[in-house]
């Protein structure tokens, strides 16, 4: 008979929590070269996702990196695009610098992926590894303005049917704020009850 070992139904976390740090210090922290890592390797929450023993932990290790190769730059008002290869040569230098095995451009990618996480995570911030490109940049002011637009077309349609469907219930007195509230948490995004049909969400 095997070995009875314990188990639970949650999974262990993936990332770490999201860290109380205001848009404006943020800003701040962009004009630091490893800004978007000292934030998150600083962050006691987030030490087991940042270190590994004394060393940065593989994405943040990449991201790091990535950083130092402009990563946080800009050329007027778009962001720097920050090549994996570079990314890949720079970790690969330092690693057998130490004897250690080097990594592959995939893993760099896989590592900067999950950086990428990390930082939406903490900090609400879109890193964008582009696989095909074999690119890495941060959401700029422009991406970031037509990305919102383009969501926004895609849901207008269903986002104004839900603007009714919330309309009727608060004329009908149907309690919905079970539903509301879990919109919110998965979402992140705050709605309200309209005063009419007409008004959206």
């Amino acid at each position: 008979m095997p070995v009875s070992l314990p188990r639970r139904e949650k999974a262990a976390a993936k990332v770490g929590p999201r860290l109380e740090v205001s848009p404006l210090e943020i800003k701040a922290q962009l004009e630091n070269e490893h800004g978007l890592s000292n934030l998150i390797c600083n962050a006691s929450t987030w030490e087991p996702f940042a270190w590994k023993g004394n060393d940065l932990s593989a994405p943040l290790r990449a991201l790091w990196v990535a950083e130092q190769r402009g990563l946080l730059r800009k050329r007027g008002d778009r962001s720097v695009e920050v090549s994996m290869s570079d990314v890949t040569a720079d970790i690969n230098e330092y690693l057998m610098s130490l004897g250690k095995t080097p990594v592959s451009e995939n893993s760099t990618l896989e590592n900067l992926r999950k950086a990428s996480l990390y930082v939406n995570a903490a900090l609400g911030v879109c890193i964008i590894p582009d696989a095909k490109a074999g690119t890495l940049r941060l959401s700029d002011g422009v991406e970031t303005a037509e990305n919102i637009q383009r969501y926004f077309d895609g849901a207008s349609k269903k986002l104004v049917k839900a603007a009714k469907e919330m309309a009727h219930a608060k004329a009908m007195n149907f309690d919905i704020s079970h539903q509301i509230a879990a919109v919110e948490e998965a979402t992140g995004l705050r709605f309200l009850l309209p005063s009419s049909d007409a008004d959206a969400v």
